[in-house]
């Protein structure tokens, strides 16, 4: 009975051993990976949350404006046709004289103000740009309204 426990095997053969540290090295491949991407995607989202912001701002600034004081900035900055901004105009023609450098990016912050026929009522539309890392242009445009029927 002592000797049938020599040729019984136990433990892994190396091969065994290989296949298992393959597959361990792809599943730990593929979470570097997905870290990368989450990393890059964050960084996305943090710009777009930063133009939301400052184009928010651009809104409250004008919320608290006297009502003459209102008015569209540079016209060269926007394309009333298509609502949307020129931006090739916008480094040096942005509603603001100098971008606003958020986390690494200028950010270009243009505005349009239209009135309606008994002047009561202006459309404010604000757009804040800004190039990624490709020099692709993107943008956010936020809309509202704003009264006049007390005169003030």
């Amino acid at each position: 009975m002592a000797g049938s426990n020599l040729g019984r095997k136990d433990g892994f053969s190396l091969v065994e051993v290989l296949v298992a540290l393959s597959i361990l090295a792809v599943g730990l491949l593929a979470l570097a990976l997905l870290q990368v991407t989450a990393i890059k995607g964050n960084a996305v989202a943090s710009k777009w949350t930063i133009a939301t912001e400052l184009a928010q701002d651009r809104l409250e600034r004008f919320r608290h404006m006297g009502w003459d004081n209102i008015v569209s900035s540079n016209a060269a900055g926007y394309n009333t046709g298509t609502m949307m901004p020129v931006y090739a105009n916008l480094p040096g023609a942005a509603g603001e004289t100098t971008a606003v450098k958020q986390a690494g990016t200028p950010f270009h912050k243009v505005w349009l103000v239209s009135s309606n026929a008994t002047n009561t009522l202006k459309t404010i539309t604000v757009w804040c740009c800004w190039r990624d890392e490709a020099q692709n242009w993107h943008r956010v445009m936020l809309v509202t309204q704003r009264s006049n029927v007390g005169g003030t």
